[in-house]
């Protein structure tokens, strides 16, 4: 059971199947509220990278894959869909590589650098990479971050706040989406990519 509806006769999702499921969730997550700044979280780029064709070509994700593993997948196949046409931005930095630069495997290593690198060499200045980066370190060791208990959490969610990004997106329900109220000082939301596509699928269609 996936997140949207695939009609076999159309080859096509259908997103909503009345109008009143579609104006409430209109009502939730309005418009302006979509993110147009994104920090994708190391794991994030890990499923970018591993199942390249799930997202991107939107080939069938295996029953094997496990049940919140396959929901951030299909999210992130249909906001990169969307997001083909959209005018919301993402990025990742200096931390995130060093992040995937522990990977063992010599050839995913690779790719993982290489999408985060186009990723973070993609519209943003020196200057902002300096700042950002050096924002995260900052932020580490003070208490708007210390519900988080990994420091490369840390790091990462300061280095999104730098760059001035509206969200944090991120797989990790265990350590950052689970502590995410215990830091309501932040200046940006914390959401899985299932949560990221909710606030735009109301307004798929503007884009489709």
């Amino acid at each position: 059971m996936g997140l949207e509806h695939w009609d076999s006769e159309r080859k096509r999702y259908v997103l909503y199947r009345n109008q009143n499921d579609h104006t409430q969730d209109a009502r939730r997550f309005p418009f302006e509220n979509i993110p147009k700044h994104i920090f994708l979280d190391t794991n994030v780029i890990n499923l970018l990278v591993k199942y390249p064709t799930e997202i991107f070509e939107q080939q069938p994700i295996s029953a094997l894959v496990q049940a919140s593993l396959a929901e951030d997948i299909e999210a992130l196949m249909h906001i990169f869909y969307i997001g083909m046409r959209a005018n919301w931005s993402i990025c990742a930095s200096q931390k995130t590589l060093a992040e995937l630069s522990r990977t063992k495997n010599d050839v995913l290593r690779r790719d993982l650098l290489n999408y985060a690198l186009e990723i973070i060499n993609g519209g943003m200045s020196d200057e902002d990479r300096k700042f950002a980066n050096g924002f995260g370190q900052r932020l580490v060791d003070t208490h708007f971050v210390d519900a988080l208990p990994d420091r490369a959490d840390r790091e990462l969610v300061g280095n999104a706040i730098g760059y001035e990004c509206d969200v944090f997106c991120t797989c990790d329900r265990a350590t950052i989406v689970n502590l995410r109220d215990k830091l309501p000082q932040l200046p940006l939301r914390i959401l899985t990519p299932a949560e990221w596509w909710a606030h735009i699928r109301p307004w798929a269609g503007l884009w489709c």
